[in-house]
């Protein structure tokens, strides 16, 4: 009964300190790269896409672009997206 016990509390300890330390060691959830973010004009609206990836135990499970809208430039589109 006593070993029981100190499993499970070993589990509980495990598990609270990765969720603790995983959003300072991107071990789960999507992650942000701004080295790989770029912009270019669609519809002639100015569009951000940030690069991302997905992980689940420090491995990449999924990886993207999302995009994200910014309003109608003010000089003009000179780069168009290819989407």
């Amino acid at each position: 009964m006593l070993n029981k016990l100190k499993f499970a509390a070993g589990i509980v300890a495990v598990s609270v300190a990765l969720a603790i330390t995983s959003p300072y060691t991107e071990m789960f959830g999507k992650s942000y790269n701004k080295n790989q973010d770029f912009s270019c004009c669609k519809n002639n609206q100015l569009v951000i896409h940030h690069y991302y990836t997905t992980k689940a135990f420090w491995v990449s499970i999924n990886k993207g672009y999302d995009q994200e809208p910014v309003g109608k430039p003010s000089l003009g589109c000179n780069i168009t997206c290819d989407e």
